[in-house]
């Protein structure tokens, strides 16, 4: 009999009490570290190991038996502090609509402080103040790049380190946020949030694991508060801030450019040139993704090129710029730009880019590296199938009018297009239909999941046959 076999003997013949597994796992612990500690002790002497070997008698034994009873009792008596009520995301919801301050914190892997944002929420749900900054290391990766925004309720303050200025300019005009429609954010959570694992442990705590659609992450909820305490790889906390966290502050030596409404002061000559970029920037991505969408690659390539040229941290041009390169056969081209954004996200996960990296690898016939690719993205394609939401980000990134929200795909249409691309990755057909009965469908997305853990085998199949998309109330494109 293993010990946990044991415990739930005992808790059920000595205490007459049924536990579950989980609770049984987390007894058994109480019971084996309670032994441990009777094991600390000085070694014996030889004559004392005898006389312990005598007395290893059916006394002994039911005295170790009593004593697993009462720790079992024990462990009983605190299963209130164990286990906790059933969860619902509706707690959830309405805790963080009470919620009035927000502090995220994102490390990197030396756990060294990457991002840190502070935010005051008001009743309405929208954003009061807000404050985020990033150390120099980071900004030194992404020259031009903000090194701290502070919004005070009236104004924005941008802090450009490379220029020695802070730029001013009215909240309406420009505002940082980290979720702009924080109510449409809760109540996506309400309709469309998952509980995936209910009383798990997150870093040895008790929590619930759960997803989020509308920002497309796992978060950990705290059984008590119900709150967040993480969102993907964002560490999240509640405390009022001190005071001078949403001041405005002007370092020594550095200019203040006001590009407010009825400033005096012409704008210096640099920020009107970036500001002219930024334009000409935004407006040739809007035509390189129009040209793409209309099968027009090569200006699209041309178009997405004059871009990054000048504004190489625009990491959604450089994606859509590979895209444009797969099209006109130019792989490898493709493969050095998809590399270029999962190295700008590096902390981000990134599963569009690897399954689009992976198919222009298979073009090269560069296999080993195609197949490395695709066990990363491979989970959360299958995972998609019953979580459409965990799709969405590869619609965005096939479909551009999805990024610009001219177009939102159905969730029939999300897991149609992700059966398209397992089926392309791994020469399989399960016999998933859209217009099929649901019972079908359940057992072809539950083939689709054994497969993934039981062989798994990725064999890319570029002429697969795919299945028609359906759009709008059930026809297909």
């Amino acid at each position: 009999m293993t010990p946990e076999e044991k415990v739930k003997s005992i808790l059920q013949d000595k205490l007459h009490f049924s536990a579950g597994s989980k609770l049984r796992r987390r007894m058994l612990a109480r019971v084996l570290d309670a032994q441990r500690e009777s094991q600390k002790t000085k070694p014996d002497s030889p004559r004392g190991a005898v006389r312990r070997t005598i007395t290893n008698s059916r006394t002994a034994k039911l005295a170790s038996i009593a004593a697993l009873v009462a720790i079992a009792a024990l462990a009983i008596s605190l299963v209130p502090k164990l286990t906790s009520p059933a969860y619902a995301i509706e707690q959830t919801v309405e805790a963080l609509q009470n919620v009035r301050f927000l502090h995220l914190v994102q490390r990197d892997d030396t756990g060294q402080i990457r991002d840190e944002r502070w935010i005051e929420i008001g009743m309405d749900g929208f954003q009061i103040r807000y404050r985020q900054q990033k150390p120099h290391a980071v900004i030194a990766k992404y020259p031009g790049a903000p090194s701290m925004v502070i919004e005070d309720g009236q104004s924005t303050a941008v802090y450009r380190d490379d220029k020695k200025a802070v730029i001013l300019y009215d909240r309406e005009d420009q505002q940082y946020q980290w979720v702009g429609e924080l109510g449409k954010a809760f109540e996506n959570l309400r309709q469309e949030g998952k509980i995936l694992e209910e009383n798990t442990e997150y870093q040895g705590r008790l929590a619930h694991k759960v997803w989020w659609p509308y920002l497309s992450v796992e978060c950990y909820v705290d059984p008590e508060t119900k709150l967040p305490v993480t969102l993907g790889d964002a560490e999240l906390s509640y405390e009022e801030p001190s005071p001078e966290i949403f001041e405005v502050v002007y370092p020594e030596g550095y200019a203040i450019v006001d590009a407010r409404p009825g400033a005096t002061e012409p704008l210096p000559d640099w920020l009107l040139e970036e500001k002219s970029a930024d334009a000409k920037a935004s407006d040739a991505i809007k035509q390189g993704t129009d040209a793409l969408m209309d099968g027009d690659y090569a200006t699209a390539a041309e178009l997405l090129a004059t871009v990054v040229e000048t504004q190489p941290n625009r990491n959604w041009a450089w994606f859509w710029l590979g895209s444009a390169q797969y099209e006109l056969g130019q792989y490898d081209l493709a493969v050095e730009n998809y590399t270029r954004v999962l190295n700008m996200l590096e902390r981000y996960p990134c599963y569009y880019c690897n399954y689009a990296r992976a198919l222009a690898y298979a073009q090269l016939d560069a296999d080993e590296a195609a197949e490395e690719d695709l066990r990363i993205c491979l989970p959360e394609m299958v995972r998609a199938l019953r979580l459409p939401s965990a799709g969405f980000i590869f619609e965005y990134a096939d479909d551009p009018m999805v990024r610009y929200g001219q177009v939102k795909p159905s969730e029939p249409e999300i897991i149609a297009r992700m059966i398209n691309r397992l089926r392309i990755v791994s020469g399989r057909n399960f016999g998933y239909d859209p217009n099929a009965e649901a019972e079908a469908n359940e057992a072809a997305i539950a083939a689709w999941e054994e497969w993934l853990e039981t062989d798994g085998r990725i064999d890319i199949t570029l002429d697969a046959e795919l299945l028609s998309i359906p759009v709008g109330n059930g026809q297909s494109q």
